[in-house]
């Protein structure tokens, strides 16, 4: 099912939806996933932290890669506050201090990737163009019935 919203088409599914289903972490993955995040983000030596080899790296990072994801969101939520904030200073701050250009615009792309961004306006500027074709007038078409 389909509802056209101004000029979105939102596509609707009325049926009853199961919640997907969070999968049991071990505590050495659940280690790991800490220690990823701890660390910066190093992948090998969060591995090798949590009692990993060094080759299992890349492995634990393909199959881990949703619940990274999922706290890299909660990484950016928690500090989109922190964003807001240096954006109402920067614009509130008489005197420019050095480096502020880069901390707004790391603090908008934050905001933007948390769903607080400024709505986006398009202006679209259309000329329609109807011309009038005159076409010379049709012959008649005769067919001799013999």
């Amino acid at each position: 099912m389909f509802h056209n919203i101004g000029t979105t088409n939102l596509k609707m599914n009325l049926l009853p939806q199961q919640k997907k289903k969070e999968r049991e972490l071990t505590t050495q993955q659940q280690a790991f996933l800490d220690l990823l995040f701890e660390n910066g983000g190093n992948v090998t030596q969060a591995a090798v932290d949590a009692g990993y080899s060094r080759g299992s790296a890349m492995w634990l990072r393909k199959n881990l890669a949703d619940e990274i994801v999922e706290r890299t969101k909660d990484v950016l939520s928690m500090n989109a506050l922190r964003a807001a904030n240096r954006l109402v200073a920067t614009i509130d701050n008489p005197a420019p201090e050095r480096g502020d250009d880069l901390r707004l615009k790391a603090a908008e792309s934050l905001l933007n990737r948390v769903g607080a961004k400024a709505p986006e306006q398009v202006n679209h500027n259309v000329t329609a163009v109807h011309g009038v074709v005159l076409l010379p007038p049709k012959n008649e078409v005769v067919i001799d019935a013999e």
